[in-house]
C-alpha cells in the first residue's frame, strides 16, 4: 500500500516533491531540445512519476522517472516511444541538470570511473563542455594509496584529478557523473570516512574551490561517456602494469596451469564489471579451463580458454544461444587481452 502524506487537506505521496523537482528539470531540458513535455499529474506513486513527451502537439511517448531513497538517486526509463530516434534526445536531456543563475556555457560535465585489473588500479575521466569532449584524463594509482580498495581508489582519484583540471582551467562549476555511490556520499559527509583514503578524499573535495553538482548514473548500461571513462580507467590500470613490469604470456614463477587459472579469474572479474555473469567450471586435461556464461541460472554459452605450449591463452567459444552475446564477448575478450599485455 502506498504511503500518503496529508498536506493542507491534499494527499501527496512521500517523495512527490523530489520527483516533481527532478521531472521539472527533465522537462526543461527536453524543451530546450525542441520537445514538449509535461508531468502526468495522476501518475505519481511513492517512487515514480510519468512524463509525457510530444513533438508539435503530437504525442510521442512516456518516460518514467524513478527515485531510490536508499541511494538518494534518480533514474528513468522509456515506457513507450513512437519515434525510436528520440531516445538519444531523451538520454541527453536526462543528463542535464540546470544550474540557477549561471550561463549554460559555464557548465562543464565530467564523467569519472576507476578500474582494477591484474592487481593494478587506474582512474579515468572525460571532460565535456556543451556536449563536446575537451579533455580526457587517465593514469595509474599508486599501490600504497590503493591499500586493497581496488577500483574504489581509482574512482576517488578520478574526481580529484578532475577537480585539479577544473582549477587549472578556471572552471568554477562542474557537474560530475559517477556510478559508484561513495563518490558523492563521502564528499558530502553522508558516509563516514573510516580510513586514510576516504578521509583524504573528503578533505580534498571540501577544500576545493569548485562548485560541484553530483549526478549518479547506472554503470554499464550503455551510457556513452560513462563507458568512455571506464575505458580510460582501464587504460590507466594498464599503464600501472607497464610501469611495474611488462606482462608476460607466462609470468616468471608460474606454470601454464597456474597462469591459465589466474587469467580465467581475471577474465570473469572483467566480465562482471561489464555486467555479464560467467562462472568457472573446471580445468580439462591440464590444457584448458571452461567458463560458462549464465543467464537466469542457465548456461547460455561456453568459453574454453586454452594455455598450452602451442596454444597460449587461446579462446574457443561455442554453444552460444544468443549470437549478439557471443559478439559482445568476443569484443570484450579483445579489450581484455590488450589490457593484459599493456
Amino acid at each position: 500500500m502506498q504511503r500518503l502524506i496529508q498536506n493542507a487537506g491534499v494527499d501527496t505521496y512521500q517523495f512527490e516533491a523530489r520527483l516533481r523537482k527532478r521531472a521539472q528539470q527533465f522537462i526543461a531540458a527536453l524543451k530546450s531540445a525542441g520537445l514538449d513535455a509535461a508531468i502526468v499529474e495522476d501518475s505519481f506513486r511513492k517512487y515514480a512519476v510519468k512524463v509525457s513527451v510530444s513533438v508539435n502537439g503530437i504525442f510521442q511517448g512516456t518516460a518514467i522517472i524513478y527515485y531510490s531513497p536508499k541511494s538518494d538517486s534518480f533514474s528513468y526509463s522509456i515506457q513507450v516511444l513512437n519515434d525510436p530516434s528520440l531516445s538519444t534526445v531523451l538520454d541527453d536531456a536526462w543528463s542535464i541538470r540546470e544550474v540557477p543563475d549561471e550561463p549554460r556555457a559555464s557548465i562543464y560535465h565530467i564523467y569519472v570511473d576507476g578500474s582494477f585489473i591484474n592487481g593494478a588500479t587506474g582512474y579515468g575521466a572525460v571532460v565535456l563542455k556543451d556536449g563536446e569532449v575537451v579533455a580526457e584524463l587517465c593514469g595509474p594509482v599508486d599501490a600504497v594509496e590503493v591499500n586493497n580498495t581496488r577500483q574504489v581508489a581509482g574512482e576517488l582519484v578520478a574526481v580529484k584529478e578532475a577537480l585539479k583540471w577544473c582549477d587549472q582551467h578556471n572552471v568554477r562549476t562542474v557537474s560530475i557523473f559517477y556510478d559508484y555511490l561513495g563518490i558523492e556520499q563521502w564528499a558530502t559527509g553522508k558516509w563516514k570516512t573510516n580510513q586514510p583514503l576516504t578521509k583524504d578524499y573528503a578533505a580534498f573535495v571540501k577544500s576545493s574551490p569548485i562548485r560541484i553538482h553530483w549526478n549518479k548514473v547506472d554503470s554499464h548500461t550503455g551510457d556513452r561517456w560513462n563507458d568512455r571513462a571506464d575505458l580510460l580507467a582501464k587504460k590507466g590500470a594498464g599503464l600501472a602494469t607497464t610501469e611495474r613490469e611488462p606482462t608476460r604470456l607466462v609470468p616468471a614463477g608460474e606454470d601454464l596451469v597456474t597462469h591459465l587459472l589466474k587469467t580465467a579469474k581475471d577474465w570473469v572479474e572483467f566480465l562482471m564489471v561489464k555486467g555479464i555473469e560467467a562462472r568457472i567450471d573446471r580445468i580439462f586435461n591440464q590444457q584448458f579451463i571452461r567458463i560458462n556464461f549464465i543467464k537466469d541460472d542457465k548456461t547460455v554459452g561456453i568459453f574454453d580458454l586454452y594455455n598450452t605450449v602451442k596454444k597460449r591463452i587461446s579462446p574457443y567459444l561455442h554453444n552460444f544461444k544468443d549470437e549478439g552475446l557471443k559478439l559482445r564477448v568476443e569484443a570484450f575478450w579483445r579489450e581484455f587481452h590488450v589490457l593484459r599485455r599493456l
